[in-house]
């Protein structure tokens, strides 16, 4: 794919709180789950997400899960039932999914430190989860070379 930078949409976290995904996610890989409550599929990475970032929560990069086109309490009351541990965002009007063309759920996106799409995808797989951990081993090297001023070929 094209790596394309990802568009500024507002959403909402859990408590009707404003948030922008490009804000959330800069400096630190992340990948984004787009979800919704109806989606079969979606429940059923819900687990190896949670354990994904419990992984890499200490290694700077982060899970991020969004819920389009259902509303807000909607989605918290579902996730606090199904007691989902990672960050999550809601995208009541499908703004981000307009803006990047996203027409179905699940759905998945790796972002690299810069901000740009490095990988989308559908439901949560093999692919999604290698492309993501090696915009994790990037960052990591990144973050060595930038305190040391000398490449880590070890962190790839």
């Amino acid at each position: 794919m094209t790596r394309t930078t990802l568009p500024a949409v507002d959403l909402q976290t859990l408590d009707g709180k404003p948030a922008r995904l490009d804000e959330l996610a800069r400096g630190r890989p992340v990948l984004v789950s787009l979800w919704a409550t109806w989606c079969d599929a979606c429940a059923r990475e819900f687990d190896a997400l949670a354990r994904l970032d419990e992984a890499v929560r200490g290694e700077g990069a982060a899970v991020i899960a969004i819920a389009v086109g259902e509303p807000l309490s909607t989605v918290a009351s579902f996730v606090q039932r199904r007691a989902l541990p990672y960050p999550q965002l809601v995208d009541e009007h499908f703004q981000l999914a307009d803006a990047i063309g996203q027409t179905r759920v699940p759905a998945t996106l790796v972002l690299g430190r810069d901000g740009r799409v490095l990988y989308r995808g559908g439901a949560f797989d093999q692919g999604a989860l290698m492309a993501f951990r090696a915009a994790v081993a990037e960052a990591r090297a990144a973050v060595v070379t930038e305190a040391t001023g000398r490449p880590d070929h070890a962190a790839r």
